[in-house]
């Protein structure tokens, strides 16, 4: 029996040391692919994100150019590292981080992604390039708040997924260097092999399973000293960047990235979930929608800088005038609101008042001219004024356009029905 055995054993272990290089290439190829498809799905949230907040902020108006998207789209760049092209329904360039004959070249190829996008509203993804553009993009279209195309995001994601492939080369080159070594060690150590190895190569194989399946909290464990430990160590550096990329994505999802403030996404995440808390607990929920009065104004008359100026300074003025527990959001242009958790009526009008007179007390500095705004608000709470939150909203609209009539720097409450 220990006969037949000697040559079974040496047959195992030949080929294990054939299969273990092997397994190692079709690995770093498959982390390449994941790589690549990381890169594609990050592109196309990032542009989606931006193509949403763009449709809700257009109103029935076209696509038009302005220095503060041109600001918003070198901020985003500055960010991603990644070039941003926003083009109107007639693939006009509206703004762009691009060299310009690039831009222009991929707007104006009737055959582009971007023609296609527009023509049939879908959003995708394109590694092939024109001339000297850009060799993989992502364009996603921008819809108006009733799904009608108003034009298209284009994002340059190459360098992406250049990123990406460059931050995993160096786990492919541990993973080759990995089954390498696993082939001579099948050779030579067979005891080893049979249990300290074997049983770290699956721990590795079962965290890369995790990573694959987007489980990117999961880490690798080994006993064994060398690569495969650098190779463990190579996952786990793997998984923190990775997790931090997608935390910098969340957070560029709900973020004003003018004021610093949640945006309406968030708003609307933060009002469903304390709405559906307050029903558990019976308790009240305000909600106060401001709306900042005649900002238009100020644009035409001192610039879309002085504006920013203004609108990052009353979102100073809200943060430092609510508790820990609420919620001050800018929902775009200049509408501000704020969730206000336990709170009744009564107690929300009191604290719209005192965020109204802060407001209009707490002038914004801009290149030595001092800038003055007030507010008007809308006051509304659960139950009193609505058990939903397109409810809440609408009422909380209603009581502001009413602030807005009555003249001004006020706020008002809906009528009680």
């Amino acid at each position: 029996m220990l006969a037949r055995a000697g040559p079974r054993l040496a047959m195992a272990f030949l080929t294990v040391s054939v299969l273990l290089p092997l397994v190692a290439l079709m690995a770093a190829y498959e982390q390449r692919l994941t790589a690549t498809r990381d890169a594609q799905i990050e592109a196309l949230a990032i542009a989606e994100v931006l193509a949403e907040d763009l449709g809700q902020q257009l109103d029935g108006r076209p696509l038009a150019q302005t220095p503060e998207l041109q600001h918003r789209l070198d901020a985003l760049r500055r960010r991603i590292g990644g070039d941003v092209e926003i083009v109107d329904l007639r693939r006009n360039v509206v703004a762009h981080t691009m060299p310009d004959e690039v831009a222009q070249q991929l707007a104006q190829d009737p055959d582009g992604p971007i023609a296609a996008t527009i023509g049939d509203g879908l959003a995708r993804t394109t590694s092939g390039g024109l001339l000297r553009a850009p060799q993989m993009l992502a364009v996603v279209p921008i819809r108006t708040e009733d799904t009608a195309i108003a034009g298209a995001v284009v994002l340059d994601y190459t360098d992406v997924h250049h990123d990406m492939l460059a931050a995993t080369a160096h786990i492919r080159r541990a993973t080759v260097a990995a089954g390498l070594i696993g082939m001579v060690l099948a050779l030579g150590l067979a005891y080893l092999m049979s249990r300290g190895l074997v049983r770290d190569i699956r721990q590795l194989t079962q965290t890369a399973d995790q990573f694959a399946e987007g489980r990117y909290d999961a880490r690798a464990r080994t006993t064994s000293r060398g690569e495969l430990r650098q190779l463990a160590a190579a996952f786990n550096t793997m998984a923190d960047r990775i997790a931090a990329r997608k935390q910098a994505l969340i957070d560029l999802a709900t973020t004003d990235t003018l004021t610093g403030l949640p945006n309406r996404r968030a708003l609307r995440a933060s009002l469903g979930r304390n709405l559906d808390q307050a029903r558990r607990a019976d308790t009240a929920l305000a909600l106060i929608i401001l709306d900042l009065d005649r900002f238009k104004k100020i644009n035409d008359e001192h610039g879309h800088l002085a504006g920013d100026a203004v609108l990052r300074q009353v979102a100073q003025v809200l943060q430092r005038e609510i508790r820990p527990t609420d919620l001050a959001a800018r929902l775009g242009g200049e509408e501000f609101a704020v969730v206000l958790p336990d709170t009744d009526r009564d107690t929300a009008v009191a604290i719209a008042e005192r965020l109204r007179a802060a407001v209009a007390s707490t002038p914004a500095a801009h290149q030595g001219e001092v800038l003055t705004v007030t507010t008007s608000a809308g006051v509304v709470a659960y139950p009193h004024d609505g058990q939903t939150t397109a409810t809440l909203v609408k009422r909380a609209d209603d009581a502001l356009y009413s602030a807005k009539r009555a003249g001004r720097n006020r706020v008002h409450t809906p009528p009680s029905t």
